[in-house]
């Protein structure tokens, strides 16, 4: 014969007598009873947690995802020894393994936004200079920025020419500063030395000395004012 009603005249169960076919965890919907009264109660929680698991499972994998090359992750109470890190020691997060960088997050999208960064900045810098972001000590007891390392105002990085002092926290004064560099090296690849209005060149007899720009030969101190004085220049040199 037919099934038996329980507690209610449509045959559903009633709100008061689902927990007798359910678990607690499963709720109260009529729905969610009547599916549980055709497949059973072991059944039906067999299927919900098939359901739950591999929700789980995806959890725990993002959790345990491998960490992109030049990146290490901090768990939450392990000590990053970064001592200006904001999430050291009570939060997961990652650092940049750089270490002229140091850079840490939280959010994993970030990987391939500070990759990028590096990319940039390294064609910037061409090997000409080097980096250290706000958090990280370059090390350099007469720089001005030294004293700032960590500080909450200073978020910019610095960057130091490695052909001379020269120091900026400006990307564009980096290329401006490398192209100074390449035009003194051809200056000096060409037999010639610069000297500007600022600097003594040591000649005796220079009429151009501390008052303007000018270049004198490395040979015979023989001073030109521009390149292609330089060029007509070194053919006397050929005889």
């Amino acid at each position: 014969g037919p099934p038996p009603t329980i507690g209610h005249p449509s045959g559903l169960c009633s709100p008061r007598d689902i927990g007798t076919l359910l678990p607690p965890s499963l709720g109260t919907s009529p729905h969610l009873a009547l599916l549980g009264k055709r497949m059973g109660t072991d059944d039906f929680a067999s299927q919900e947690a098939k359901k739950i698991r591999p929700a789980l499972q995806a959890i725990r994998a993002l959790k345990d995802e491998p960490v992109p090359e030049g990146y290490y992750r901090f768990r939450f109470n392990e000590d990053c020894q970064y001592p200006h890190c904001g999430y050291r020691e009570h939060q997961t997060h990652f650092h940049c393994m750089r270490k002229d960088c140091g850079y840490s997050f939280c959010d994993k999208t970030r990987f391939v936004q500070h990759t990028a960064r590096h990319d940039r900045l390294d064609t910037l810098m061409g090997g000409d200079f080097q980096q250290y972001r706000s958090n990280v000590s370059c090390g350099r007891s007469d720089c001005v920025y030294a004293s700032m390392v960590g500080r909450q105002q200073n978020k910019a990085s610095h960057f130091h020419c490695m052909k001379c002092d020269f120091v900026c926290t400006d990307t564009n004064k980096v290329v401006a500063h490398r192209r100074q560099h390449q035009k003194r090296d051809s200056i000096n690849a060409a037999g010639f030395e610069k000297f500007t209005p600022s600097q003594s060149c040591g000649v005796q007899g220079c009429n151009h000395n501390q008052k303007q720009t000018h270049y004198h030969c490395l040979k015979c101190n023989y001073s030109v004012l521009g390149l292609s004085q330089m060029s007509a220049h070194k053919f006397r040199h050929l005889d």
